[in-house]
């Protein structure tokens, strides 16, 4: 009867240790209130062109520390590709709003800001997963969503009154955490949606 039982055990767990590292989401994963939710951070693309970038190529924060960051399990899809996401420098935690926070402050300028007036023109867009989820932006006006946020955008002279197009970057990121909590059911909460809203400000 031991035998049968410790065989039992073995099977389940070996179950469910497959689902969760070949088919990630498929098992929902639960988080406690103010448990970190990793943020990671994908391929920076276009469609315009196949030459992808890595997020941190990027004039952005610095990637956070690796003792900080929840283990995260590539998908089979990941690992077929050989593509492996990174940590994301967002610190959300389940169950807590966060109101505006300044991260850091970085400086462009050069062949660097020339650059990223090139991905702006090429209509680059920066794509993040949370709880395997991407992210997406939203328009309930327009009825859309879409993979992934611009690196910034272009203004015509008609909406500046300037004389040439100027160029504008995302610097602040709204994010929207939706998830779902049922008591008699499972402990915490499980994510079912993540949105961003990206805005440019001019900081003197």
């Amino acid at each position: 009867e031991l035998r049968k039982k410790k065989t039992r055990g073995i099977l389940r767990k070996r179950e469910k240790s497959l689902s969760s590292i070949l088919f990630p989401g498929v098992s929902p994963e639960e988080y406690q209130n103010g448990e970190q939710i990793p943020v990671y951070v994908d391929l920076v693309e276009s469609r315009k062109t196949q030459v992808p970038f890595e997020y941190y190529d990027l004039p952005s924060c610095a990637a956070p520390p690796k003792e900080k960051i929840k283990g995260y399990r590539k998908s089979l899809g990941n690992r077929l590709s050989g593509h492996a996401v990174r940590p994301g420098p967002f610190d959300l935690r389940a169950g807590e709003d966060k109101h505006c926070t300044a991260m850091c402050a970085v400086s462009i300028g050069g062949k660097k800001l020339k650059w990223m007036r090139q991905l702006v023109e090429r209509q680059y867009r920066i794509h993040l997963q949370l709880d395997q989820l991407p992210v997406l932006m939203r328009s309930k006006e327009l009825n859309y969503a879409v993979r992934g946020y611009p690196v910034g955008f272009k203004a015509p002279p008609s909406y500046t009154g300037l004389r040439e197009d100027e160029y504008y970057l995302y610097n602040h990121l709204k994010f929207t955490v939706s998830y779902l909590e049922d008591p008699s059911q499972f402990d915490g909460v499980r994510i079912t949606g993540f949105d961003v809203h990206p805005v440019s400000f001019e900081h003197n």
